[in-house]
């Protein structure tokens, strides 16, 4: 895999995809930030809306349920100055920025009552391989559903439940998550894109990936590894090799794992 990336040799890159909402299955959660999809989901929910959002979708907030809080940022314009690249003059540009957040009530889909939501099913076809593995290392569910685009998919760890939760039927997204929980079962995972654990995810995904035969997959990963190393490849590489033993590890513990259902099957 270092040689592949070193090299530059890598196989034509394939298309990645996303899971496209079913009309009038979407939900304005499928909109929301990370972080915010983080919040629903530790609070043991997988949708969750605002009071006139539930009446619009024919159901009522029971009474006496509590409200989650999400975030939703507050903006404002300004005007700067900036050089236009084409005369070399200076000219007034106007642009959005953040000024704050504000919180937003929203209710679980287990506190409301009446009609019921349109079910579909976003699952693949085929289950991706290693869902057993998933399990050994705490992984309670495993969700496919739409996103905005913004992400793949993310892993979910918290007191209650741990869950991989996937915007794609790409391996390549499932390699990584899978990567994120075995990770998470030696070394205490921090919340937020964090360079290390992210490349630490990724060249074990990649490195599944080559294991499997999927190809196609390793430009992306290359791709992402370099955008946490500054875009530099050498950098990229050094960052490889430093995390390369948790890489390792996490290897060692996922194939362990199947040998271990494996054994259990055959007892």
């Amino acid at each position: 895999m270092l040689v592949m990336f070193e090299s530059g040799n890598l196989p034509t890159a394939v298309a990645r995809t996303m899971i496209k909402p079913v009309p009038g299955s979407e939900r304005p959660c499928d909109n929301w930030s990370l972080g915010n999809k983080l919040l629903m989901l530790l609070s043991d929910t997988e949708d969750a809306r605002g009071y006139k959002q539930w009446q619009q979708a024919g159901r009522q907030v029971k009474k006496g349920a509590k409200a989650i809080y999400i975030l939703a940022p507050c903006t404002r314009k300004i005007r700067e100055k900036v050089i236009d690249n084409n005369t070399g003059k200076e000219q007034e540009k106007e642009k959005n920025i953040i000024a704050g957040f504000r919180e937003i009530p929203v209710f679980r889909y287990e506190d409301t009552e009446g009609e019921s939501l349109p079910e579909v099913n976003f699952d693949p076809p085929d289950p991706p391989p290693l869902q057993e593995v998933a399990r050994e290392f705490g992984v309670d569910e495993i969700i496919y559903t739409p996103g905005n685009g913004t992400a793949y998919g993310f892993y979910a760890w918290g007191q209650n439940q741990k869950r991989i939760v996937l915007h794609t039927h790409d391996i390549k997204t499932w390699f990584h998550e899978l990567g994120h929980a075995i990770h998470n079962s030696f070394r205490q995972l921090k919340s937020g894109q964090d360079a290390d654990q992210e490349i630490v995810a990724e060249v074990f995904s990649a490195t599944m990936c080559e294991l499997y035969g999927v190809r196609g997959y390793h430009f992306h990963a290359w791709e992402y590894v370099k955008s946490y190393s500054g875009k530099d490849p050498q950098q990229a590489l050094k960052n490889i090799l430093r995390v390369l033993s948790e890489v390792e590890e996490c290897l060692k513990r996922a194939f362990d794992a199947v040998v271990s259902e494996r054994t259990k099957l055959i007892a």
